[in-house]
C-alpha cells in the first residue's frame, strides 16, 4: 500500500481514538445555556450580513474576537475569554473543552504577541504586517482547538498522488515554485483553504518548527526579525501569477480524493484490506455511494448557500430602499413609485435563487470518471498522467486593443439595453444605479454559487452556443460584481455596526449574565 495512503488511514484511526479519549474528560469549561442562545442567535444573524464558506464562520469569529482582547489583557485571561466567547456562540461544544486548553491557547498568543511588539501600526510595513498575523494567529489557533490531522494527511496524500502524474509543460510556473504551487493548490481545492489558512500553511512550510515555537524560541526571533521579508516570501507564492491556473487545474481531481477520504472514514481498517486484496468490487460500490452523499450534501449545501445569500441582498436592498430611495424619492422628487421600489427589493434574491436551483450536474459519466482515476490511483487500474499547459497572457498588441474594444462595446450595449428597458418602467436615476450595482452581485454571487459544483466535476464542462452567448452577454457585469464584492467587506457598514458597535458590550452584557447565574447557582446550592 502507498506509504501516503496507509498515513491517510492511520490518522483516520488515531483520530478516533483521541476522540472517544476526550469524552472521558471531566475538567471541563461550561457556560449557562440561557446565554449561550441569545449569543448563538446574534452570530446567525451577523454571519448573514458577512457573505463566506461556512467552514470559515468558526476562524473568522476567532479573528474578530483576538483582535478585540489582543493586547487589553494578559494572554491567560484574553485565552480564556476567547474560549468563553466561542463556546457560547456554540462555535465549541459546551463541557466539552478541556481547561487546559485556556494554557495551550495563552501560549499562542505570547508568542504572537511578542510579534506584534515589534511593529509601528503608523508605518507601511506594520499597517501591511498586523492583518497579516492576525490572520495567521487565527488559523494557528483553531488548529489548536481542533487539530485537523486527517484533513492533513489527505493534502500530503493527495500532493504525493498529483506530483509524481502532473507534466509541467510551461514556462510561467519555475521549477522552484512548482511543487509549493501544487501543494496550495492542493490546499484550496482539498481542504478549502482561504486566503488566511494558506499563509498559515505557507508559513509552516517556510519554518517547520513554527507550530511547537514558544515565546523566546530561535524560531520566533528569527521570524520577528525578518518579519517584512517573511510576510513578502510568503505573499509571492499565494499570489502567484499562475495559482489560479494550478488550482483549477487541480479542481478537476479534488473530488477523488474527497471521495477516498469519505470511505477511509467510514470504515478505514475494511477499506486497507479491500486495496491489499485488490477488491475492486467493493472499492467501486464504496465509492459510488460516497459519491451519492456527496451529490445530496452538496444539494443540500448549495440550497443553504443560496437562502444566506438571498437573505442577505433582500436585507441590505430593504435597508436601502428605506433609508436612501424611499426619502429619495419623496423629498427630493416629490413622488413615490412602489413598482421600482419592488422590482429593487425583490428582483435580486428571486435571480439568486433561480441561479441556484438549476445547478445540475452529470451523475452517471461523473462517477465513471471518478472510478476510473480511483482505480489509477489505488493501483488497480491503466495509470493516468495529467500535462498542466499556460500560454502567456495577452501581448499588448493589436488583438489586445481589439479585444478590449469589443468587450467594452459588449458591456456599453447591455448596460444601454438595461438603463433604457428599466427607463420604460419609471425607474429614476437613483433606482437604476441601485439595479444595476445589486445585478452585478447577482450575477457574481450566481457565478460562484454555479462553480461550486466543479468541486465534484472530473469531466470537462461544455458551454455549448448557448452558453457561449450567455457568457459573452453577462461576462462584463460579472466582472463588475466581483469588483464590488472584493471590496464590499472594506466598507460593509453594517458588519462595521455589528462588530465594533454592538458586539463588545453586546458580549459585556452576556458576561454580566453569566456571571449572575453563576452567583445564583452558588446561593441556590448554600440552601
Amino acid at each position: 500500500m502507498d506509504k501516503a495512503l496507509e498515513h491517510l488511514l492511520g490518522t483516520v484511526v488515531q483520530m478516533r481514538k483521541d476522540e472517544e479519549e476526550s469524552l472521558k474528560e471531566v475538567d471541563v469549561i461550561k457556560v449557562s445555556d440561557t446565554v449561550s442562545v441569545a449569543a448563538s442567535v446574534y452570530e446567525t444573524v451577523r454571519n448573514t450580513l458577512e457573505y463566506d464558506d461556512e467552514h470559515l464562520l468558526r476562524r473568522n469569529a476567532i479573528r474578530r474576537i483576538l483582535k478585540r482582547r489582543i493586547g487589553e489583557h494578559a494572554p491567560l485571561e484574553s485565552a480564556s475569554k476567547l474560549l468563553q466567547e466561542l463556546i457560547w456562540a456554540r462555535y465549541l461544544p459546551n463541557g466539552r473543552v478541556h481547561t487546559k486548553m485556556i494554557g495551550k491557547i495563552a501560549a499562542i498568543l505570547e508568542k504572537y504577541q511578542f510579534l506584534f511588539a515589534t511593529l509601528d501600526p503608523e508605518t507601511p510595513d506594520g499597517a501591511l504586517v498586523y492583518p497579516w498575523l492576525m490572520d495567521v494567529l487565527s488559523v494557528e489557533v483553531e488548529y489548536a482547538l481542533g487539530p485537523p490531522c486527517i484533513d492533513e494527511a489527505l493534502a500530503s496524500f493527495a500532493y504525493q498522488e498529483l506530483k509524481k502524474r502532473v507534466e509541467w509543460q510551461t514556462r510561467l510556473v519555475s521549477e522552484e515554485d512548482r511543487d509549493l504551487q501544487l501543494f496550495i493548490a492542493i490546499h484550496r481545492n482539498v481542504l478549502k483553504s482561504n486566503q488566511a489558512t494558506l499563509r498559515y500553511r505557507t508559513l509552516t512550510l517556510y519554518y517547520p518548527g513554527w507550530r511547537r515555537a514558544k515565546q523566546g524560541d530561535p524560531v520566533v526571533k528569527e521570524v520577528a526579525m525578518n518579519l517584512v521579508k517573511v510576510v513578502n516570501s510568503v505573499e509571492r507564492q499565494i499570489e502567484h501569477p499562475s495559482q489560479d491556473a494550478v488550482y483549477r487545474f487541480v479542481r478537476r481531481h479534488s473530488v477523488v480524493f474527497h471521495l477516498i477520504a469519505d470511505i477511509a472514514r467510514d470504515n478505514p481498517e475494511a477499506f486497507a484490506r479491500s486495496v491489499q486484496s485488490g477488491d475492486i468490487a467493493s472499492i467501486d460500490t464504496a465509492i459510488s455511494k460516497a459519491a451519492q452523499e456527496r451529490y445530496g450534501n452538496f444539494r443540500a449545501r448549495l440550497g443553504r448557500t443560496v437562502v444566506r445569500a438571498a437573505f442577505f441582498l433582500l436585507l441590505t436592498k430593504s435597508i436601502l430602499a428605506l433609508l436612501v430611495e424611499l426619502p429619495y424619492e419623496s423629498f427630493v422628487l416629490h413622488t413615490t413609485d412602489y413598482l421600482p421600489l419592488m422590482v429593487n427589493i425583490l428582483f435580486p434574491p428571486v435571480l439568486l435563487t433561480f441561479i441556484g436551483v438549476t445547478v445540475r450536474i452529470p451523475k452517471k459519466e461523473n462517477t465513471a470518471k471518478i472510478l476510473d482515476e480511483v482505480h489509477g490511483i489505488l493501483g488497480m487500474g491503466d495509470d493516468f498522467s495529467l500535462v498542466f499547459k499556460r500560454r502567456r497572457p495577452w501581448e499588448r498588441g493589436a488583438l489586445y486593443w481589439i479585444f478590449n474594444g469589443l468587450y467594452v462595446a459588449v458591456l456599453f450595449v447591455t448596460l444601454s439595453f438595461i438603463i433604457l428597458t428599466l427607463h420604460s418602467f419609471n425607474f429614476n436615476a437613483l433606482s437604476i444605479a441601485f439595479f444595476l450595482f445589486f445585478l452585478s452581485l447577482v450575477a457574481y454571487f450566481g457565478l460562484r454559487i454555479r462553480n461550486t459544483k466543479r468541486e465534484l466535476l472530473v469531466l470537462e464542462s461544455n458551454r455549448g452556443f448557448f452558453g457561449t452567448i450567455v457568457d459573452i452577454l453577462t461576462l462584463p457585469i460579472v466582472r463588475a460584481g466581483r469588483w464590488v464584492a472584493l471590496r464590499a467587506p472594506r466598507v460593509n457598514i453594517f458588519l462595521f455596526f455589528f462588530d465594533f458597535i454592538i458586539e463588545a458590550p453586546f458580549k459585556a452584557a452576556i458576561g454580566i449574565v453569566e456571571s449572575w447565574l453563576g452567583f445564583l447557582r452558588e446561593k441556590r446550592e448554600e440552601i
